[in-house]
């Protein structure tokens, strides 16, 4: 059972803690220190930046399952990660009103020398945005999530749809993650779910 392994969050996002609480009631966060770039394509950048994020916890703490996830934001080809000053993160949400998008969102686990991996995408339709709403957003939500907002927080409103996953756009395909730690043996309902009525 998985209470007898160490588990660790390669990731320092409060939406990954917020989700990867609903399937394990105990977990450390350990930062991952790589040097993030892109890719060929949004697929192969975030299957190996979810990798290398894993590797990189794992080498610290080898005797444990190490999760790593990474996400981006792709709209007309081009790629948007987490905007780095109020001028981007205008500009990324510019380019997303009233149109669609695409997350791509992968996850890796590490233990005992195996890598897992799995990788989603979900399309995305914003509504039109706002002058005066966008700018009062991005000073106050923007700056540590990809393509400028989270559909989580007040960003959700924006959103007239999705095609995939709703987890996959939060950052963390949770039901894949249960389903390869179910697989394995290392999830129980009974160990990690006595809180289950606050499932939400």
């Amino acid at each position: 059972m998985l209470k007898e392994f160490r588990l660790v969050l390669a990731s320092t996002s409060p939406r990954r803690k917020m989700l990867l609480k609903k399937l394990f009631r105990r977990f450390e966060i350990i930062a991952p220190e790589i040097e993030e770039k892109n890719f060929e394509t949004a697929q192969e950048t975030v299957e190996k930046l979810s990798i290398l994020k894993a590797l990189n916890v794992y080498e610290k703490v080898s005797d444990a399952i190490v999760i790593g996830a990474d996400t981006i934001v792709e709209v007309d080809g081009n790629i948007l990660g987490k905007p780095e000053n109020n001028s981007e993160a205008r500009c990324y949400l510019r380019m997303l009103s009233n149109r669609s998008h695409i997350v791509h969102t992968a996850v890796a686990v590490v233990s005992r020398g195996e890598v897992w991996t799995k990788y989603r995408y979900t399309t995305v339709k914003f509504r039109k945005i706002p002058d005066e709403f966008l700018d009062s957003y991005i000073s106050i939500y923007s700056f540590d999530k990809a393509g400028g907002y989270g559909i989580q927080d007040l960003g959700g409103v924006l959103v007239e749809g999705i095609d995939g996953d709703l987890y996959t756009v939060m950052g963390l395909p949770i039901g894949d993650l249960w389903e390869y730690f179910y697989s394995k043996g290392w999830w129980s309902f009974e160990t990690e779910r006595e809180d289950a009525e606050n499932w939400i």
